[in-house]
Formats: structure tokens, sequence, C-alpha cells
């Protein structure tokens, strides 16, 4: 039996023969390389805004990830660098953007016992917000037309001024092990029928992905509010969202109020401003996806195979990752950890106009007929006649009872039958809740 000689020397250097390589005869390319570094970028994105609300997953990003390109778009803009800005060109934010809150505005705010009325607040109320809305609600009886909704929250903690949260771990490092095992199989078996290009290329992704994952998940999840040095007593207010139909009344300190409508969420990273571990892991991932878009064309079949089932189950990691409720996890890490567990109870009212009454008489703000006209401004005959006898009665402690005596109006008796039976109606309701609560 005879053996070519240049069989021979390939099994000496340790060469592979190219009849053994696995698709070696095949004319069929795959173009990976715009798989690699534009597919599934919005899912890659999305799950790097996990890493501030658990801290495990800063370990677990060594696997080869696809959407490079948008993750280093979205991370280039916040960081000083002629070359980053060069090129993903636009507007450059702050580091407050990575935590996927930017933009996020909160309802209108009512002060109860000053003149403050904003027409917008900060992101916390908005999640506060969105926490009252998954709250189970007490029924108040009374006429049905359009419900609103009314919270009343009790804050009893004052948070500082400059609040470093502490999320708990929230996803399982077991699912996290399953594309960095496959990135790592991937990578072997490339390597074990030599095809160098792909091997690098996801060796490269695995350690772009986990520096960006360190250096991201290095940040200090922070929360920031003004401190007033000369403090009111009281600093309950009310927000209005007309677009929810929901009232949230805010009793506490003034700081505590002011945490919830002035209050905003950052990250704090070493180095600021310059942030340059931000810029290095940003070059890197430019530098990856340069690299996959030159070199993976340069691999064989299979490793361009492997390269691409590396990427598909990284990205059903990155998906899985991304289709977890991230609000509701972000509004546990920050209500509870900002307000210290703060006391909800809500209720539904069939009116506008009860859910007024009943706002005014858990508040008894200071100047009620502001509140009254801003949540109802309503200005008919009718309608003013309805709101002095109103606040005639909140303002001296009285029931807010009436007799047929108060409608016997012949042009809008009707309507205030209505409208009285509907205060009425929040006057019993609001009494009834607290009994129950004694």
């Amino acid at each position: 039996m005879y053996m070519l000689l240049s069989d021979v020397l390939n099994r000496r250097s340790g060469i592979l023969p190219d009849d053994i390589r696995p698709l070696n005869n095949s004319n069929f390319t795959l173009d990976t390389s715009g798989m690699a570094t534009f597919f599934g970028g919005d899912v890659a994105v999305a799950a790097m805004t996990t890493l501030h609300l658990d801290p495990t997953r800063r370990w677990l990003g060594w696997y080869n990830a696809p959407g490079t390109y948008e993750v280093a778009k979205r991370y280039g803009r916040v960081v000083k660098s002629r070359l980053l800005e060069g090129l993903f060109p636009g507007v450059p934010t702050d580091l407050s953007t990575l935590l996927g809150l930017a933009g996020l505005k909160g309802a209108k705010y009512i002060a109860a016992h000053g003149g403050t009325v904003l027409e917008e607040t900060g992101p916390f109320s908005a999640l506060l917000m969105e926490e009252c809305q998954h709250l189970a609600a007490e029924h108040i009886p009374g006429r049905q037309s359009v419900p609103m909704r009314v919270t009343i929250t009790e804050l009893h903690h004052d948070p500082d001024n400059d609040f470093v949260l502490k999320p708990t771990p929230i996803f399982s490092p077991i699912v996290a092990a399953i594309p960095i095992l496959v990135s790592v199989g991937t990578a072997t078996t490339c390597a074990v029928y030599e095809d160098w290009f792909c091997f690098c290329m996801i060796l490269l992704g695995m350690i772009a992905n986990g520096v960006s994952c360190l250096v991201i998940g290095s940040g200090k999840f922070v929360f920031q509010h003004p401190i007033h040095s000369i403090q009111p007593t009281s600093g309950d207010g009310v927000l209005l969202s007309d677009q929810h139909s929901e009232i949230v009344v805010l009793k506490g300190t003034v700081n505590a109020v002011d945490s919830v409508i002035r209050g905003v969420f950052t990250l704090r990273f070493r180095g600021e401003p310059r942030c340059r571990d931000i810029k290095f892991s940003t070059t890197l991932l430019v530098f990856q996806f340069i690299a996959q878009l030159l070199l993976i064309p340069q691999g064989s079949l299979f490793g361009q195979i492997m390269f691409v089932g590396s990427l598909i189950v990284s990205g059903a990691y990155n998906m899985w990752l991304s289709s977890w409720d991230r609000d509701a996890t972000q509004r546990e890490v920050c209500i509870r950890g900002v307000l210290q567990k703060p006391g909800f109870k809500r209720y539904t009212l069939g009116t506008r106009t009860s859910a007024m009454i009943f706002t005014l008489l858990a508040l008894r703000p200071k100047d009620p007929a502001k509140i009254m006209d801003i949540v109802v401004p309503n200005d008919t005959p009718g309608w003013r006649k309805f709101k002095a006898d109103v606040l005639s009665r909140i303002q001296g402690n009285q029931a807010l009872v009436f007799d047929r005596t108060f409608w016997e109006d012949p042009d809008e008796a009707d309507v205030l039958k209505l409208l009285y039976g509907d205060a009425e109606a929040a006057y019993h309701g609001y009494m009834a809740t607290r009994s129950s609560t004694k």
C-alpha cells in the first residue's frame, strides 16, 4: 500500500487534507457579514439595557453576539471621541439614555399646599403612575359613565439626593451558559478543522461582547433629586393623567414628593466625564464588526455555518432577555429601592366628578378650588353653583349630603341632580374606606 507524498507531509505537519474538511467541495457561500453586524441590533441593545437591573449579567456576556453595529452606535454617542462621532453622526446623548428611560415623561402635578403646578414631571413619576395602573382597585359605588381611578400613595421614606440602587439577581446563570458554551463549541470546532478565519471571528465576538458587558455593567445605578433646605410641613400633591384616566395622590414630606416628581436616574462610571472604559469597549465593537465584514467571507462554508450557529443561539438568548418584563423589573428596582415600600390604596369611581371629590376629601388641600378647576374645568352657571356648594362644605368639614333644594334650577336641574349625586357617592365611599382602615 502506497501513500501520496503530499498526504504524508500533511499528516506530519498537522494540516488536514482538503477532502477531509466538511463541505470543502461545496460551491455554496454564505453572506454572513451582514448578519454578524446588523442582524438583531435592536434586540441586542434591549438586552444591554438589562445590565443595570441584574448584577450577575455583567459577568455572563462571553458569547458571540449579533447586532454589534447598533450596540456600538448606541454607546458611541455617549462618549466624546472624534473617531466615534465620525462613524456614528447624530445628537450626542448622556449616560441616562443607557437605562432605556430617555424620553419618559410623567403626568401633570398639582401641589396641595403651595402654588406649584407642573405640566410635566420626571421619569420616576411615570414609573410610579405605571405601577399604580397594575394595582388591584376597590370599587366605590355610584353612577357609572367614564370610570376614573384614584390611588392614594403614602410616602413613608425620604430618599437621599444621591442614592445608589442595589439591583438583585433576576436572570438564571444557567440560561446564560447556553450561548457561552455554544460559542466556545463552535470556535473549538473551527479550530479543529483549521478554519482560522471563522475561529478568530467567533473568539473576537466573544471577547468584544464580554468586555462590553463588563464595562457597561460596572456603572452604578444612581437616583438623584433636589433637596430643600427649608421644608414646609407637607409636600402632598396630585399627579393627574388624562391619558390613563388616573389620579395619584402623593402624601408625604416635600422631599419625598419631590423625589417622585423631580427625581432622575442615571449611570455613574469610573473616569467620568471622559468614560475611557466605554470608549475602549465601543472601539473594540467597531473593530469587531469591521473585521467580521472583511474576514468572515474568507472562511470555509463549514466555518461560516459554525459562525452563524453561534449567532443564532446568542440572538435567541438576547431575544429572551429583551422579552423579559423589563418595565416591571425596573419599577420594582426603582420604586421599592428609592421609596422603601410605599403604601398604595387604589379605588375606581364611576365618574370624573366623583373621582375629583374623592381626591379632595383624601388630600384636604389648602386651596381645593385650584385642584377642582384643573381636574374638572367646566365653567357653566350650574357647575359654578355645584363647585361653590361642595367647596364650602369641604372647607367647613361638613358632610357632603344634599337635598333636592340644591338642584331646584329650572335650567340645569337634571345636570345638578347628577353632580350632587356624584358628590354624595364619593363622600360615602370615602367615609367607608376610612372606617375600614381604622
